[in-house]
């Protein structure tokens, strides 16, 4: 479990809520004001950093991330051989 307190938590969230929200803001800029490959690559590259936030934040798979390790582990490198 967490060590943070929930204080910490919900400024944590605060904070990955305004900087989704800059980045929709970046993001609404972009695609008025550029074209092309430009426009691609910029909007790609913020679809990219925004869904990263919204998944290690909002649904929590850093927290899942070890246990799914050691599931897979345990799945390749078994601890009984079986006969």
């Amino acid at each position: 479990m967490s060590t943070q307190s929930i204080g910490q938590l919900l400024r944590v969230g605060w904070v990955v809520i305004i900087a989704l929200f800059i980045l929709t803001i970046i993001e609404f800029v972009a695609a008025i004001g550029l074209s092309g490959i430009l426009q691609l690559a910029v909007l790609s590259i913020l679809a990219v950093i925004k869904g990263t936030l919204i998944v290690q934040y909002f649904m929590h798979v850093g927290q899942i991330r070890k246990s799914i390790t050691d599931l897979w582990w345990g799945i390749l490198v078994p601890s009984e051989v079986e006969e």
